[in-house]
């Protein structure tokens, strides 16, 4: 017996057939990585409901099925790209999107646009968006209304890219730029603004000056008639008491007429002296003697000239 015999063609084809097995075995399974969904493409036709989760899977046959896998994570794009105002004035936004892949749509979106979705339709609305929204504001509205313009630009790509499996998970405006020539238009304003409160500010200040000038002329008007008042009230006290006195005197003279050629006779020079006698009294005194000396019951009045 040769034991140099070669193999019989039964054991070839044998192994031939272990060989083929054993590359069918390690091609027909596929490992989908986490944040990813495994397509199945069955000779080139996608199979849209056949998603493969993350995980082992066997794909048979295997030359027959291939899996492409899809990324299913949030991912970021930033767009920076020109825009126009209402008014038509130039303006360069940077926009920043936040995106995933609709898990459930991996398969749908990989038929209809491919692995290079972002830049074939994310791109594209992003900027077509920002171009719409801003092209109804006026330049002066788009930084005051810019919380509105973000939230109107998110709503319309949440419409447009969810149509292609793509849904929005945060969109924002991170910079907005305006032109040179603005920017300067903005200083002047700026500046023409700061002049103007300032100007209302002196016009504020000399307004309060007037009003404190106003203020101290009615202090001052109010001073004068209240000093006014205190001396015509003082005058009329004054003129009241002096009708009292005046009342009292004639009071008195009613009761003693006498008095009223006393009061004449005293009068009459500096020279004169004058006195009271009773009626009935027919002495008279002395020139050297003479006084003036009123007496209670003196009814008549004797005058006498004296020579010095």
């Amino acid at each position: 017996m040769n034991k140099n015999k070669p193999f019989s063609g039964r054991t070839i084809l044998v192994a031939v057939v272990v060989v083929l097995v054993l590359i069918m075995l390690f091609s027909s399974y596929t490992i989908v990585e986490p944040g990813n969904r495994g397509v199945v493409v069955f000779l080139g036709d996608v199979e849209e409901d056949n998603v493969l989760p993350e995980g082992f899977h066997l794909v048979l046959p295997p030359l027959a099925r291939q899996v492409t896998q899809v990324n299913v994570r949030t991912q970021k794009i930033e767009i920076v790209t020109e825009a126009a105002s209402k008014d038509l004035q130039a303006m360069v936004i940077t926009a920043v999107l936040n995106y995933h892949v609709d898990p459930a749509g991996a398969g749908l979106l990989f038929q209809q646009v491919g692995l290079d979705y972002e830049n074939v339709i994310i791109a594209p609305a992003i900027q077509e968006a920002l171009k719409a929204v801003t092209a109804s504001y006026r330049i002066e509205e788009v930084l005051v209304n810019r919380a509105i313009i973000k939230d109107e630009i998110a709503s319309i790509l949440s419409e447009r890219l969810g149509t292609n499996q793509i849904i929005v998970d945060q969109f924002s405006l991170q910079n907005v730029e305006f032109s040179e020539e603005y920017n300067q238009a903005i200083e002047r304003k700026q500046i023409a603004e700061q002049g103007a409160q300032q100007k209302e500010y002196e016009l504020q200040a000399a307004e309060m000056d007037i009003q404190i000038a106003i203020a101290n002329a009615e202090a001052e008007k109010e001073a004068a008639i209240r000093a006014a008042e205190g001396r015509a009230i003082a005058r009329q006290i004054e003129a009241e008491a002096e009708a009292q006195a005046l009342a009292l005197i004639a009071e008195q003279l009613r009761d003693n007429p006498a008095l009223i050629q006393y009061e004449w006779a005293t009068r009459l020079s500096p020279s004169v002296n004058t006195i009271l006698l009773p009626a009935d009294q027919e002495i008279i005194l002395g020139g050297d003697s003479l006084i003036t000396s009123p007496t209670v019951e003196s009814t008549e009045t004797i005058t006498t000239t004296t020579e010095e």
